[in-house]
C-alpha cells in the first residue's frame, strides 16, 4: 500500500525504514496494529517527540553492573586474582551492549493540533529518521537537499539514548 501512496504522490523517496518513508515533502507513517498509513507534511511538523519503550530489562542492567563491580573488585584487590577480572568484565560489557541494542523508540510528529506516532523501532532507525527529517526540512528551506551529516546522526542517536 505504501507504493500506491508514494506512486500517487509522484515524488522520489529520500529515506525508507521500518518506521516511516520520507519523500521531498511528505512522510508516510505506518501503524503496525491497524495496518493503516498516515501522510504527514514535512513543512507542518513543528516538533519531533521521542517515546521510549521500556524494553531494557532491568535484570540485564543489574547483572552487567554486578559483573563489572566484581571485575573491578578483583582487579583492585590486594591479593593477586590472576585472570579473574577479565571474564567478569567481558560478561558485564556484553550485557551492557545487549541493553543498548535492545532499546526501542517511537517518534511522534507534532503538527498544528495532533501527534502522529510511528511504530517502535531500534534507536539507530529512529536517529536516522530524525536526521533525514531535519535534513529534508533544511533542504526545503534552502532549495537543495544536503546530504546527511554524520554529526547530525550521532547527535540524534545520543539524544535518543539518554
Amino acid at each position: 500500500m505504501s507504493s500506491t501512496i508514494l506512486s500517487a504522490l509522484g515524488e522520489a523517496i529520500l529515506h525508507r525504514n521500518s518506521l516511516a518513508t520520507i519523500t521531498d515533502n511528505w512522510i508516510v507513517v505506518r501503524e503496525v496494529e491497524s495496518h493503516k498509513q498516515i501522510l504527514v507534511s514535512i513543512d507542518s511538523i513543528s516538533q519531533i517527540k521521542t517515546f521510549k519503550a521500556k524494553a531494557v530489562k532491568s535484570y540485564y542492567l543489574a547483572c552487567a553492573l554486578g559483573c563489572l563491580l566484581v571485575a573491578a573488585a578483583t582487579f583492585f584487590s590486594k591479593q593477586p586474582a590472576g585472570g579473574a577480572p577479565l571474564p567478569f568484565a567481558v560478561v558485564g560489557v556484553t550485557m551492557l551492549i545487549i541493553c543498548g541494542v535492545s532499546r526501542q523508540a517511537s517518534l511522534g510528529f507534532v503538527s498544528a493540533s495532533e501527534i502522529v506516532q510511528t511504530a517502535f523501532g531500534s534507536l539507530p532507525e529512529a536517529a536516522t529518521l530524525v536526521t533525514a527529517i531535519h535534513s529534508t526540512q533544511q533542504g526545503n528551506r534552502s532549495g537543495e537537499h544536503p546530504a546527511y551529516e554524520l554529526f547530525l546522526w550521532w547527535r540524534a542517536y545520543l539524544t535518543l539514548l539518554v
